[in-house]
């Protein structure tokens, strides 16, 4: 099955072997002390000269700046007459935050990476991305070397479903409900039909090893088992997936350690002490990656609705960072495509997102960026305070569908088994009405019952 060797459970493989995107003179991360030679701090700070000069840097143009929904509740300036936080030419502050929150042309929330690194507190971004009204996902611009850990790992999405089904049948895992290895018309597109249009490889993006106890790794496969790689057929995948995978968990959890931010400032003590959305990720062993490949519709049977190459579903676990999408061209049986990264072909298709007020609205991921969107498990554990959304993905109309593939890559962060996802005290029950998720359950237990949902079991 292509498993490696079982070294120390502790090591993290394949660390992306080049360091030089650490922001010069980096110091401490301002989060439960990590140090930038971390896992949890790699990338923590800057220093004040290299700050300055990555936000002259920015591209305004590219953002669009508005008051924040905190702005609007708290105006600093209750007094003076005729005071309306948000009209145009005069802003007020929420005490404490900024109130300008950059958005993209989309009306996505839109945080800069040196911002992250350099501790700002970005609580009314979280809020306005995360919150009641938000739609449950914002970007991330200006990461280092992410275009070229994008361009490694994408292609290799095209190549690897280009190779003779017996080859990717070697590395398919059921045991593990295909939640390692290849995955190919296991999972439900939408009740009573499987899904043909797309296939995933699946594995641990920080662990090849996540755990040596036998009894756990046979008590919860899908999370524990050892990554299944294709050494012997497609040795390139490794640490294309890896490389890329790691650098998105370590995003994640500067994103993760706003979020902290904000929830502390509303729960307080109401907060469970292993709920620190940070924390979490940076303990789990349990991070799972997936290199997506939605196959070229070249006849017209594909019927054009929202959720007609992804069905609409929210994560199950606690944070998602997604790749920006990558599209081929290519003849079909083609081993490599004949030109990528290509313009959509279709404005319509892509990720969608579904507000609470039932608006379906379309994400478009800047490709010098990531996307993150809140999953089911912090909106139990935050009692709704931060709030998972619905997504899906349309596929490409025919006839702009011939002949063109897409591809992406997802990293799911999220708690180890054995935490019990607990909402806050005194939370309104309807906020644990997520998914699969009933009362007391572990993270373990929900992960079983959601894979239950949308696996069969006897394919």
């Amino acid at each position: 099955m292509g498993f490696p060797s079982r070294g120390s459970p502790c090591e993290r493989k394949y660390d992306p072997p080049c360091e030089s995107w650490l922001p010069p003179r980096a110091t401490a991360l301002r989060d439960e002390g990590a140090g930038p030679g971390t896992r949890a701090g790699r990338g923590a700070g800057v220093s004040a000269h290299h700050r300055e000069t990555q936000v002259a840097r920015m591209r305004p143009n590219r953002a669009v700046w508005r008051p924040s929904p905190l702005s609007r509740v708290a105006c600093a300036h209750p007094a003076r007459r005729g005071c309306r936080c948000g009209t145009v030419g005069r802003r007020h502050e929420a005490p404490g935050m900024s109130s300008d929150v950059a958005e993209t042309k989309d009306g996505v929330v839109l945080l800069d990476y040196a911002q992250l690194v350099a501790g700002a507190d970005l609580s009314a971004a979280i809020e306005r991305a995360y919150g009641h009204d938000g739609i449950g996902l914002l970007v991330v611009r200006g990461i280092p070397g992410l275009a070229e850990l994008r361009d490694n790992l994408l292609p290799l999405g095209f190549r690897f479903a280009a190779l003779p089904t017996e080859v990717k049948d070697r590395y398919v895992h059921a045991r593990s409900s295909y939640s390692f290895g290849w995955s190919h018309g296991k999972e439900l597109l939408r009740p009573g039909q499987f899904d043909e249009f797309k296939g995933s490889y699946y594995n641990n993006p920080q662990y090849d090893v996540p755990h040596t106890d036998a009894e756990l790794i046979e008590k919860h496969p899908e999370n524990y088992h050892p990554n299944v790689w294709p050494d012997a057929d497609f040795p390139e995948l490794r640490p294309a997936f890896m490389a890329l995978g790691q650098r998105m968990v370590d995003v994640g959890v500067l994103v993760a350690g706003q979020c902290d931010k904000y929830v502390q400032a509303k729960l307080g003590s109401r907060l469970a002490p292993d709920a620190a959305l940070a924390k979490t990720i940076r303990d789990s062993r349990t991070c799972k990656a997936r290199l997506l490949y939605y196959f070229a519709i070249n006849e017209d049977a594909t019927p054009r609705t929202r959720d007609s190459w992804c069905g609409w579903h929210s994560d199950h676990g606690s944070l998602t960072a997604l790749c920006p999408a990558m599209y081929f061209e290519a003849e079909p049986g083609a081993a490599e495509p004949a030109r990528k990264d290509i313009p959509v072909p279709d404005p319509e298709a892509g990720l969608y997102v579904r507000t609470r007020s039932g608006e379906e609205r379309k994400v478009v991921i800047p490709k010098d960026s990531l996307a993150f969107q809140i999953g089911e498990s912090s909106q139990i554990v935050t009692g709704g305070l931060l709030r998972s959304t619905p997504h899906a993905v349309q596929a490409l109309a025919h006839p702009a569908s011939r002949n063109i593939s897409r591809a992406t890559f997802a990293v799911f962060m999220q708690p180890d088994n054995d935490m019990h996802l607990r909402p806050p005290e005194g939370v309104d029950p309807a906020e644990q009405k997520v998914g699969a998720f009933q009362p007391g359950m572990t993270f373990g237990d929900f992960a079983k019952a959601t894979f239950a949902k949308f696996y069969n079991p006897y394919a």
